[in-house]
C-alpha cells in the first residue's frame, strides 16, 4: 500500500465522523398486543383514518383482525342499482336482524387480515422522545385486505331458493347411524394432522370473535396508549446492561460450524474417520464393542500409530475382560442398565449374568455345548445363540468353539495384567455361584483349573493327558466329545437345570391314572411313574432335589395357564415354561431341570385331558372342568373335539339336545365355543390345532 493509498482512507475516517450519540431503551409495555397493519390494496394517499369505523373484532389466539367500515352510499363513484342488488340477493327481499345490511343497499365493506408470512421477531416499532430512541418489539404484521364472504352468502341463498317448498319442508327419512370406532393415532400422524390445513381451519372456526372498540388516533385514550411505547427505566431497560463484550457477541455472533448430515452406517461397521477424531478411551470402547472379541495386537494396529501401550492396556481393561489371551467386550458395556432383551424382553441385568458365565466356561474350555449352557443360565434359546455368536462359532460334531485362538505372546509378554485378570474372575466365579446356583462339578472345575489363563493350550492338553493316565481328570478334548456322546445319547430334553438321572427304588412302578373326565380306558396311556413323581427327594449331581415341592410348581404353572387358555399344544406350554422360568428368582426349583415328560405330567396332574390328532403334530391338552355351571356342555364339547377338531354350531347345538342339557341360547353356545375353538368360516377349529396349520 502506497502513502496515496493510506491517504485516502485517513480521508475517508475524517469525513464520517459521529455526529451525535443517541440513547436506546427498550420498552414492553405493547409488546404482546402490538401490531402493525398494512393495507396493500388500498393506496397510501386515501387512509382509513377518516372513513367511519362500524365495528371491529378480533381472535388473539389466532392473531386474526376484522374491521367493518362503512361505504359512502351518497358518492358520484357509488352506483345504487349495484348495490341494491348487492344486498337483495344477500339478505333477500325482506330484512331482519341478522341481515348483513341494515339499509336496502350494500353500506359497507368489511377488511379481513392475513398474515403477511415474515418473521416479526426482528422487527420493532422506534419513536424518538427527548433525544431518546425507544423502541417496542412488534408481535406481528397484518395486512388488511376487503373480505368478500357476502358473495358466498348470496350464492348459498340462491341455492336455497332453487329447493321447492315441499322438499324443505318434507321430514328425513330414518337412516341408519354408522358407528365407528378410531384407531389409535401414532405419533407421526399426528406430527402430521397437526400441521394440516384442515386442522389450521378447524382452530380458527373454534375461537370466537372478540368486539373491539376503535378509537381515532387525536382523542385522549388514544394518547395515553401511545405514552406506553416509551420505556421506564426501572423495567424495560435491564436487557442493555451487559458487558461490551457480550454486546459485541449478541451483534456478531460466533460461527458455528454446519453438520453435515453423515450417511446411516450397518451396526456392525465402524467409520474410521469418525475413529480418529474420538480420544483414545473413546476409540479402544468403541472398537471392542463393534468387535467384540479381539487380539491385542490387533487393537493396537487399528489405533494411531505411536499409542502408549501402557495407557492403551489400562483403557481396555476398563471395557473388556481377559479370554484365552483375547479381550472380550464387558458384558455391561453391551447391555447397559435399564435396557432389555430385542428378543424376549429379559432385563439387561440378567443377560449380563448368562454372559458372564459363558465367557468364564470359555476361559476354561474351548469348546461348549449350547444346551448345557442353556441348563443353566437359564435364558431363551435365541438369546443364547445371540451371545455364543459373538464369541464362538459353531463346529458341527464339537460345539461352539471360541472365536480367536490362544493369545499365548500377550500372555508371556504381560503376566501382572494375566494375573490381576485371572484375580478378576475368581470373584466374578463366586458372585455367580451364587446368583446361578453352578453345581459342585463347576466349582472342582475352577478349583483344579490352576493359571488355566496364564498356560497355553498345548500345556493344558498335556497335563490333561498325564492326569487322565493317572485316574484324575480327562483332558479338555476328551471332556468335550463325551459332554457331545452325552448329549445324542440322552434323548430327554431338560430345562434350566443339570442332567438329571433317576434310579427307581424299586422293581414295582405305580401307573397314576389321572383323567381327563373320560373313561378308564381311554387314558392308560396317560399313566405316570408316581415314584418318580412324588419322592420326596433325589440326588442329582451331587444337589439334593425335593421332587414333590418341584412337582407342586409344575402343576401350579400348568394350572394357571390352562386357567388362562383352556387349551395348551406342548409347544406352547414349553415356551410359557420357559417366560416362567425367565421371571424366577435365583436358585427356584424349577431351575433344578424338567424333562419334557414332566411338563406334561404336570398338565395331566392339573385336570386337562389330552388330545392326539396325528404323529404329526403336537399333543393338545384341554381343560375339561371349570366349576361355573357348564362343566356338562363342556364334556359333550369336548367329546367332538375328540372324534374332529372342528365343530359347527348346529351340531353342538343337536349334540346338546340328545343330552338333555337346557342352554338358553346359541350366544351361550357361542361363548363355551370361544373358550376352546377359533371361528373359521361356518366352523369352530380347535385353537391349538389351527395354528399349527397356518405354520
Amino acid at each position: 500500500m502506497n502513502y496515496l493509498e493510506k491517504d485516502q482512507l485517513s480521508s475517508l475516517d475524517e469525513d464520517d465522523p459521529v455526529v451525535e450519540e443517541v440513547d436506546v431503551y427498550l420498552s414492553k409495555q405493547l409488546s404482546e398486543n402490538l401490531l402493525l397493519l398494512q393495507y396493500p390494496v388500498r393506496p397510501c394517499r386515501f387512509p382509513y383514518d377518516e372513513v367511519p369505523h362500524i365495528a371491529s373484532r378480533a381472535k388473539p389466539k389466532q392473531l386474526q383482525l376484522e374491521v367493518e367500515l362503512a361505504v359512502n352510499t351518497r358518492s358520484s363513484n357509488y352506483a345504487s342499482s349495484k348495490g341494491e342488488q348487492i344486498a337483495l340477493n344477500v339478505d333477500g327481499a325482506e330484512p331482519d336482524e341478522s341481515s348483513v345490511y341494515s339499509s336496502n343497499k350494500m353500506d359497507k365493506q368489511v377488511l379481513h387480515s392475513e398474515a403477511s408470512g415474515v418473521a416479526t421477531g426482528r422487527y420493532v416499532l422506534g419513536t424518538l422522545k427527548d433525544n431518546e430512541l425507544h423502541m417496542t418489539p412488534l408481535r406481528g404484521v397484518l395486512q388488511m385486505r376487503p373480505s368478500f364472504e357476502y358473495l358466498d352468502k348470496a350464492d348459498l341463498r340462491l341455492q336455497k331458493g332453487a329447493v321447492g317448498d315441499e322438499d324443505s319442508q318434507d321430514e328425513d327419512d330414518a337412516k341408519p347411524v354408522m358407528v365407528k370406532f378410531e384407531r389409535q393415532e401414532t405419533k407421526e400422524a399426528k406430527a402430521r394432522r397437526l400441521a394440516s390445513y384442515d386442522f389450521m381451519k378447524k382452530k380458527e372456526k373454534e375461537e370466537c370473535w372478540v368486539n373491539l372498540n376503535y378509537h381515532q388516533p387525536h382523542t385522549g385514550l388514544a394518547e395515553s396508549e401511545r405514552c406506553l411505547l416509551y420505556a421506564t427505566l426501572s423495567n424495560d431497560t435491564s436487557e442493555f446492561y451487559m458487558s461490551p463484550d457480550d454486546y459485541l457477541k449478541q451483534l456478531i455472533p460466533e460461527e458455528k460450524a454446519a453438520e453435515e448430515k453423515k450417511p446411516d452406517m450397518p451396526n456392525n461397521v465402524l467409520s474410521m474417520s469418525d475413529l480418529k477424531t474420538m480420544p483414545l478411551a473413546e476409540q479402544v470402547r468403541a472398537l471392542l464393542i463393534s468387535a467384540k472379541v479381539i487380539h491385542f495386537s490387533q487393537l493396537m494396529s487399528l489405533l494411531p500409530k505411536g499409542t502408549d501401550v501402557t495407557t492403551v492396556l489400562r483403557n481396555v481393561q476398563q471395557v473388556a475382560l481377559l479370554v484365552q489371551g483375547c479381550w472380550v467386550v464387558k458384558s455391561e458395556v453391551l447391555y447397559p442398565k435399564d435396557s432389555f432383551s430385542a428378543h424376549s424382553g429379559i432385563p439387561a441385568e440378567t443377560l449380563c449374568r448368562g454372559r458372564d458365565y459363558i465367557m468364564w466356561r470359555f476361559l476354561h474350555n474351548r469348546y461348549l455345548v449350547r444346551k448345557d449352557i442353556a441348563s443353566v443360565i437359564r435364558l431363551p434359546a435365541e438369546d443364547v445363540k445371540d451371545i455364543l455368536e459373538q464369541m464362538a462359532r459353531f463346529r458341527v460334531h464339537k460345539g461352539w468353539e471360541f472365536v480367536m485362538s490362544f493369545d499365548q505372546e500377550f500372555i508371556s509378554r504381560h503376566v501382572e495384567v494375566a494375573q490381576r485378570q485371572q484375580m478378576l474372575w475368581d470373584r466374578k466365579f463366586q458372585q455367580l455361584a451364587q446368583i446361578l446356583n453352578v453345581t459342585k462339578a463347576d466349582l472342582k472345575l475352577a478349583a483344579n483349573a490352576t493359571s488355566s489363563v496364564i498356560t497355553s493350550p498345548r500345556c493344558r492338553r498335556t497335563t490333561s493327558r498325564s492326569r487322565s493316565k493317572s485316574g484324575g481328570e480327562m483332558s479338555m478334548s476328551d471332556q468335550s466329545d463325551a459332554d457331545m456322546d452325552v448329549q445324542k445319547s440322552d434323548k430327554r430334553r431338560h430345562y434350566s437345570g443339570p442332567e438329571r438321572r433317576h434310579h427307581s427304588s424299586g422293581s414295582d412302578l405305580k401307573k397314576l391314572h389321572l383323567g381327563a373326565g373320560g373313561d378308564e380306558g381311554d387314558n392308560v396311556e396317560n399313566g405316570m411313574d408316581v415314584d418318580r413323581m412324588l419322592s420326596p427327594a433325589s440326588d442329582i449331581n451331587g444337589t439334593t432335589i425335593d421332587l414333590g415341592a418341584l412337582k407342586l410348581e409344575l402343576v401350579k404353572v400348568a394350572a394357571d395357564r390352562l386357567a388362562s387358555r383352556h387349551v395348551l399344544s406342548t409347544s406352547d406350554f414349553k415356551r410359557l415354561f420357559l417366560l416362567k422360568l425367565a421371571e424366577c428368582p435365583p436358585g427356584h426349583i424349577l431351575g433344578c431341570g424338567v424333562s419334557d415328560k414332566q411338563l406334561e405330567e404336570s398338565l395331566l396332574l392339573a385336570g386337562a385331558q389330552k388330545l392326539n390328532f396325528g404323529p404329526n403334530t403336537d399333543s393338545v391338552y384341554i381343560l375339561n372342568k371349570v366349576g361355573d355351571g357348564w362343566d356338562e356342555v363342556r364334556a359333550v364339547l369336548i367329546g367332538m373335539l375328540k372324534e374332529k377338531p372342528q365343530v359347527r354350531l348346529s351340531s353342538f347345538r343337536k349334540k346338546v339336545d340328545e343330552a338333555g342339557i337346557d342352554v338358553l341360547s346359541d350366544n351361550d353356545l357361542r361363548k363355551l365355543l370361544k373358550e376352546y375353538c377359533v371361528p373359521k368360516g361356518a366352523l369352530w377349529m380347535l385353537k391349538c390345532t389351527l395354528q399349527q396349520e397356518d405354520s
